[in-house]
């Protein structure tokens, strides 16, 4: 009778593939994302300038971190804008970045996410809904949320900070995501093409142009911080991803069709190795 309990692991293994199909297809994302076209998550927040060498000048070894705070979510190309859900939720981020090389005037400057360096997001709900800036533990509140979005050491990463004609600078990046929780899939493309946006740059002594890649984002400082405590500028930005629903629609119908072959194929072997077995039982009875 050993077939029929292969047949009937069989259908129970079937049966969790189906439960598990149904799962991943219902999932609800933490904070919902104009999916199909880029996203983009606009915020302000604080910067902490960390002079390592104490030569107030930003060089190689310095370190800039600090929070911010998405104020609006919304889609590049249809204008959907999904910020409603941030009255209940507030998404949060904090960072740490590495300057790995910079200009002889400092016009120009190369971070990196050297250990220890991240960028990561949170979404906070109920008594974690408490971002604030000028609390004396205001980088715990922008980081005690659920976990929704890493950048992290180890995936591609490459940031350059330029000043601009009007005495402003523009630091740009093109990351790829080392951590997702968004529930959704984010696909690497070549962003700022798309965007139109000037994706030309500099590092060393090469020009680059467009990366395809999960994120990129735009960071501006808007003057001193308002937080001279324990900040140095204020900041503003945008980050941008491209979200298809999770796990895309091929995925699950390829999934759906291997557990439905599989569980064909075990059936089948059941039938044939019970076809073989009845004769021998029936000879030996007889």
């Amino acid at each position: 009778m050993q077939p029929r309990r292969n047949y009937s692991l069989t259908k129970r293994i079937f049966g969790l593939g189906l439960a598990s199909l149904v799962s991943l297809s219902h999932a609800a994302p933490l904070i919902v994302l104009p999916a199909g076209e880029i996203t983009r998550l606009s915020y302000a927040g604080q910067e902490f300038f960390d002079d390592k060498n104490g030569n107030h000048l930003p060089d190689r070894g310095d370190v800039f971190k600090g929070i911010v705070n998405i104020t609006r979510i919304h889609g590049v190309a249809s204008g959907a804008d999904f910020s409603s859900q941030l009255a209940d939720n507030e998404l949060t981020g904090r960072f740490q970045f590495s300057i790995i090389d910079q200009s002889s005037d400092f016009g120009h400057l190369e971070f990196g996410l050297l250990p220890g360096d991240f960028f990561n997001f949170y979404v906070g709900q109920g008594s974690t809904k408490n971002f604030d800036p000028s609390s004396s533990n205001a980088y715990d509140r922008a980081s005690d949320g659920q976990f929704w979005l890493g950048l992290q050491p180890g995936g591609v990463f490459e940031s350059v900070n330029d000043r601009q004609p009007n005495g402003s600078t523009l630091n740009r990046a093109w990351a790829d995501i080392t951590a997702n929780n968004t529930g959704y899939f984010l696909r690497s493309d070549l962003l700022r093409t798309i965007l139109g946006k000037d994706a030309q740059h500099r590092v060393g002594n090469q020009f680059h142009g467009d990366h395809s890649t999960q994120a990129i984002f735009d960071n501006q400082v808007a003057g001193p911080s308002s937080f001279p405590s324990q900040f140095t500028f204020n900041i503003f930005g945008e980050f941008d991803v491209f979200a298809v629903p999770e796990p895309p629609t091929p995925l699950l119908i390829l999934l759906g069709m291997t557990i439905g072959l599989s569980f064909r194929r075990c059936r089948n072997m059941s039938r044939r190795l019970q076809d073989r077995i009845t004769p021998l039982n029936a000879a030996g009875s007889s």
